[in-house]
């Protein structure tokens, strides 16, 4: 199941990537046309084989809740979910790592649990926060470390930053 998600998030950005590589493919066709020292007859008429670009409409920036900055950046097939009841489990175990230096491992257990509700939803960005927390409470975990180097990986394979640790974003607020 995360297999597909993550592969389902790789082709989705691959093919953001592919329309802007098309863009500039356009463009750059378009600029070598129009800086070309061939003039066109007098009696022929120029139609721009683009023009039907002008008329589709343009989406709206991607921007939910009150984390517009995150959702900028976020996967396309990002859902925002409810982790109310996860984040206050981790906030439990919290506590309790407070009374109980032993409770290491529950504490990274909740983040664990988080981060993979938030895989499940695209938010690979905050998931990749909770990993990340959750793998310096418990190192030896290797799920958890498999699916924290498979996201990394997936955003080298696309080229792009993941998010520097401490900078992840909240997870989408549910509205």
């Amino acid at each position: 199941m995360n297999k597909f998600l993550i592969l389902s998030f790789a082709a989705l950005i691959s093919i953001g990537c592919n329309s802007t590589a098309n863009q500039t493919t356009t463009a750059n066709t378009n600029s070598a046309v129009q800086t070309s020292n061939i003039q066109p007859p007098k009696d022929s008429t120029i139609v721009s084989s683009h023009s039907h670009d002008a008329e589709k409409p343009v989406p709206p920036p991607l921007t939910t809740g009150t984390n517009k900055s995150a959702a900028s950046t976020e996967s396309p097939m990002a859902r925002p979910i409810d982790v109310a009841e996860l984040t206050a489990d981790i906030e439990k175990a919290e506590k309790d790592l407070t009374k109980n230096p032993n409770a290491k491992e529950e504490l990274a257990k909740a983040y664990f649990v988080r981060a993979t509700a938030l895989t499940d939803a695209a938010q690979y960005r905050a998931a990749l926060g909770d990993y990340r927390k959750g793998l310096k409470l418990n190192p030896k975990d290797e799920d958890a470390k498999a699916m924290h180097d498979q996201i990394i990986s997936i955003f080298q394979s696309i080229n792009r930053e993941p998010p520097k640790e401490g900078e992840e974003p909240k997870p989408l607020a549910v509205k």
